[in-house]
């Protein structure tokens, strides 16, 4: 079966992202690790890297910037990185230097790894763009060593960004709060078929990373920060840089108010999580469970490239664009 790729590199690394405010760093450092002047990199680096890991794995590298800078902060000793787009791979061996990284072109659906690999697994921001996850949590649970530990910091919120009804009125209300010259304008809800094309992999199942992990990890250590509002009034706003400092702070300041406020009360999801887990090794030695998640993948993914990438009937008439009908199955509750 063909997996989901996304062949367009430039979408990537560009934009105007929540997490470049320097009030939202301090809200999701105070979130990650209680100090919102510690990120989780630092947190991470005290209390897990005493003496450093001696081979990393880092997953959908990107342009390796990550990789790069575990290196030079010495938490670990050498590094093998892959991802799919060549593109960012040359861009990553350019800035290499002589830096111990080993490169390799891969699709992180059909990655083959070698068993008791590596002793460190880092994911920042790569799960959330794989379609077999089952596939892959098991395959890293394979490749670390016993006692090994993945890191991780990554979108956990709703697949593909589909926000629900519910969930979409919080987000407008507290646009409607903000300052008029801070408004999000225009505010619309992610769409699908629009996604399907910039970046079919794009939150494909962000919404089943942690309870997939779960097979195959003890998660030790989960903090989430949030971001069910904050993150699409914040994102992508380009009328955030057209404001003084003075004027941008409190309202951004308000904004995460109201994201702690919504969060904590559950009318909002979770949306972002920093986590260690260790790999549980025993959780592949049942071969009958494992042939069954590996059933109910196959037949998921057969289902959605039937249905043009839609793993839902709702997702299914918004990709056919048909409006009305979408309108006719959220009242009759299709899911």
């Amino acid at each position: 079966m063909a997996t989901v790729v996304n062949e367009n590199s430039q979408v990537y690394y560009s934009g105007d992202y929540w997490n470049e405010l320097p009030r939202v760093l301090e809200y999701m450092s105070e979130n990650f690790t209680g100090d919102r002047t510690r990120w989780w990199t630092a947190d991470f680096a005290e209390r897990f890297c005493q003496q450093p890991f001696q081979h990393a794995l880092f997953l959908n590298c990107g342009n390796g910037w990550v990789e790069r800078e575990f290196l030079d902060r010495g938490l670990v000793v050498k590094a093998t990185a892959f991802d799919y787009s060549n593109d960012l791979l040359k861009s990553a061996e350019e800035e290499r230097g002589g830096r111990p990284i080993t490169y390799f072109q891969a699709d992180a659906n059909r990655v083959e790894l070698e068993a008791d690999q590596y002793d460190l697994v880092v994911n920042v921001a790569s799960l959330h763009h794989v379609q077999y996850i089952d596939r892959i949590c098991r395959m890293l649970c394979r490749a670390l060593k016993p006692g090994g530990l993945i890191v991780s910091c990554d979108y956990i919120g709703p697949s593909r960004n589909q926000y629900s009804r519910r969930h979409w009125s919080h987000i407008k209300s507290v646009n409607r709060s903000m300052p008029a010259a801070a408004r999000k304008q225009p505010l619309r809800h992610p769409h699908l078929p629009t996604m399907l094309v910039m970046d079919p992999t794009e939150a494909i199942h962000s919404d089943l990373i942690m309870e997939t992990l779960a097979r195959y990890f003890d998660i030790i250590e989960r903090h989430d920060t949030g971001g069910g509002i904050a993150y699409e009034l914040l994102t992508h706003n380009a009328r955030l840089k057209e404001l003084s400092p003075a004027e941008l702070d409190p309202i951004v300041e308000n904004v995460l108010r109201a994201d702690r406020d919504y969060t904590r009360t559950g009318a909002v999801p979770q949306m972002f999580s920093y986590f260690l887990a260790r790999p549980r090794k025993a959780s592949l030695d049942d071969s009958a469970l494992l042939d069954r998640y590996r059933s109910e993948e196959e037949d998921r993914e057969l289902h959605a490239a039937q249905w043009r990438g839609a793993y839902s009937r709702r997702q299914y008439l918004m990709v056919l664009g048909w409006p009305l009908v979408a309108r006719a199955a959220r009242v009759a509750r299709l899911k």
